[in-house]
């Protein structure tokens, strides 16, 4: 505790005259007893320690009403964190992410952050060097942000709206310590201002030692209420045209009561083509089924919406998606009489209730190093030549969003089929087996959830259900060990069967027994031809794989087709930006910025060549405040003193609240009222007298 005027205290001086004055009285003249009164000794003895007591606690009260007086006048506080310093470098870090949309019962809630950021802001004097920084854009140097006339700021508060970029509060923390680190004042402070989500105080590290206290402003939650769009994805990797398709939709309700009948449309270009009706209980999610069809090849943009609540920038989520129409496939072979490469390709036409027109081209594996592949989807191979060219070829075809269906040899390309699934990380083959008469491997397990096999097998059907029909009898192929990445879809107990793995931007899938019925009795299986189109569909379309990202976030692209000298980005508000590529190996390669707002944009160069759907982060819904301590553990993690971190209510007092944490609580009420205690205890006391 310190004393804002000490001098007063001389006047504690003055509290000992109450004492003074009673030992004064203590002095008695010499008394004479007469015979008439020497009776009444023992009545007034006990009576006279009555008296001495009173006068005992009169003396006090009187010393102590002074004393407390005079250090009233003195103005005793507790010492705040103000340090002798007349300047001040500070930092006000304004949030204005989403969630500040939301509504509590004063309003919206980013009006509140403004309000409460101007009166901080008007704290400070000329001189004092404050800068403003917005969590959405941290490093923004688009715009004045930092003054020492903190005044010619307010504009620049006034003006701000909320974004729909997330923007992390440590990443907005530490470009304030940057902010500071250049100031050489003393004092240095960051205010942070916003409604402190809990989702915002998650897991992050830092080993730094800011010598700066932090204020964490919280505004008032949110009236809650809200029920958001927090995912979407096709129930089917693979639309084709004219077939049935479907998106599944998350919805996440953050609020504390059931929302019953919650009303979800899907809009598909434009135009609505679904509805559905879900239950969410509280603090859960669900998944809804939306069915649609669609007659055009191309790409679609789909847009699934619920309707208004507490927060509405997350009642719609956006997905984009390629509808196949036509499909150029490669086949590789040894020769164009015998039956390698027949099946594959009458199981390419042999399911008759698909629209796609799959054009097919047979080659030797030597050829094929200098075809161009600009228009070629897939590539199936079953005859596979030596050398680093043949390798590099389809290794580099795949990367750059190409699809391969790898089929085991049944010749003396053993080497060569090993070596391209180690270069493309799908795995290794160990071995050629062959069965002897009478033997063979069964199909042992099939990962029937996989996405792959979308829409070829219901949810009812069991693993095992599915093996009994396959029946599948393996008399010889390549026993290969599968990566720890890839997806193995089918095995037998000794080895994968069939698997798939991303090679970069494309997809690769292996089939570890030749495509003849010497071999096994696959290609004899009704599932061939489903699983062999399946293959050229799924490996075709991930070059067109739905692209999402959050508002803020950067999107690379990369179109093997060569010539192409520059493409246009295209917003969901029509604004049209001019991007040039770069070329890598004959690839070229877009990068996608500025993708700020939620829609969808399309990447043209004649044809749209991509789309990106933009959404809001999820982690946005959940409007629920952090705590005391959680805000305290992810101010320790970024290396914060304890003591240099203060919570505070963002309310119309908060400019009062945190002068009285720098400058000290002043006690000097305390003490007054101490006083006039003390005076009504003396009267009190002193009427004794009459009793």
């Amino acid at each position: 505790m310190t004393f804002l005027n000490p001098l007063v205290l001389f006047g504690l001086i003055a509290a000992a005259a109450p004492i003074l004055i009673h030992l004064l009285q203590l002095r008695r003249l010499r008394q004479v007893e007469f015979s008439s009164v020497r009776f009444l000794k023992q009545i007034q003895h006990a009576s006279a320690r009555r008296v001495r007591l009173r006068d005992y606690l009169l003396m006090l009260i009187r010393a102590l009403a002074i004393a407390s007086l005079v250090c009233a006048f003195a103005r005793p506080a507790l010492k705040g964190f103000a340090t002798g310093s007349s300047r001040n470098a500070a930092v006000i870090i304004i949030d204005d992410s989403p969630s500040t949309l939301a509504r509590n019962e004063y309003g919206e809630v980013s009006s509140q952050i403004r309000s409460v950021a101007s009166s901080i802001l008007g704290s400070f004097h000329q001189g004092d060097n404050v800068s403003l920084i917005f969590t959405s854009n941290p490093s923004d140097s688009s715009r004045p942000l930092t003054s020492i006339d903190p005044g010619t700021l307010l504009p620049q508060i006034a003006r701000s709206e909320p974004s729909n970029i997330r923007g992390s509060y440590d990443a907005a923390i530490y470009a304030a310590l940057a902010k500071l680190s250049q100031s050489g004042y003393i004092s240095k402070e960051i205010y942070l201002v916003g409604d402190l989500q809990r989702t915002e105080f998650g897991q992050n590290a830092g080993d730094l030692h800011p010598n700066t206290r932090i204020f964490f402003l919280g505004t008032e939650s949110s009236s809650g209420d809200n029920l958001s769009v927090s995912g979407a994805k096709l129930a089917n990797p693979v639309v084709e045209m004219n077939a049935p398709a479907a998106i599944n939709a998350t919805l996440t309700n953050d609020d504390g009561s059931d929302k019953p009948g919650v009303v979800v449309s899907l809009y598909l270009d434009g135009r609505k083509v679904a509805q559905s009706v879900a239950d969410v209980p509280a603090g859960e999610s669900r998944e809804v089924n939306l069915a649609f069809t669609v007659t055009t090849s191309g790409f679609h943009a789909a847009v699934i919406r619920i309707d208004d609540n507490s927060l509405q920038s997350d009642n719609s989520c956006r997905l984009s998606f390629f509808a196949i129409r036509k499909l150029n496939v490669i086949v590789l072979k040894r020769d164009s009489t015998g039956s390698t490469g027949d099946f594959v390709i009458t199981a390419a036409h042999a399911v008759q209730d698909t629209s796609v027109e799959i054009n097919v081209r047979t080659m030797t594996p030597e050829r094929f190093v200098y075809t161009d592949l600009s228009s070629t989807d897939v590539v199936v191979a079953e005859a596979y030549a030596a050398g680093q060219d043949f390798e590099s070829k389809i290794i580099r075809f795949v990367k750059e969003g190409g699809g391969a269906v790898l089929i085991s040899p049944s010749g003396g390309d053993m080497r060569a089929f090993g070596e391209l699934l180690a270069g493309m990380e799908v795995g290794s083959a160990v071995r050629m087996f062959s069965s002897s008469v009478g033997t063979f491997r069964s199909i042992d397990r099939i990962d029937a959830g996989d996405d792959f096999f979308s829409g070829i097998f219901t949810s009812r059907q069991s693993a095992e259900q599915i093996k009994n029909q396959l029946l599948v009898k393996i008399r010889a192929g390549a026993e290969i060990q599968a990566n720890p990445f890839a997806h193995v879809l089918m095995s037998t107990p000794e080895s994968s069967f069939f698997l798939g793995r991303e090679v970069g931007s494309g997809f690769a899938f292996v089939i570890a027994s030749p495509a003849d019925t010497v071999s096994s009795t696959f290609t004899m299986s009704p599932l061939f031809p489903v699983i062999i189109q399946r293959t050229l569909f799924y490996s075709a379309s991930v070059r067109n794989k739905p692209i999402s990202a959050f508002p803020g976030d950067s999107v690379s692209f990369a179109y093997p087709a060569g010539g192409l000298k520059t493409a246009t980005l295209i917003s969901p508000n029509g604004t049209q930006t001019k991007i040039l590529p770069e070329y890598v190996g004959g690839t070229a390669r877009f990068r996608l910025d500025n993708l700020n707002d939620p829609g969808t944009y399309t990447l043209t160069g004649g044809d749209t060549l991509c789309q990106v759907s933009v959404n809001i982060d999820p982690r946005e819904s959940d409007l629920t405040p952090a705590t005391h301590d959680e805000i305290q553990s992810f101010a320790k993690r970024l290396g914060f003193d304890r003591n240099d971190v203060f919570i505070v209510k963002a309310d119309k007092n908060v400019v009062r609240t945190i002068d009285a944490l720098r400058r000290g609580k002043d006690l000097s009420s305390f003490f007054a009222g101490f006083t006039l205690l003390l005076l009504v205890a003396e009267i009190f006391v002193s009427r004794m007298k009459t009793f």
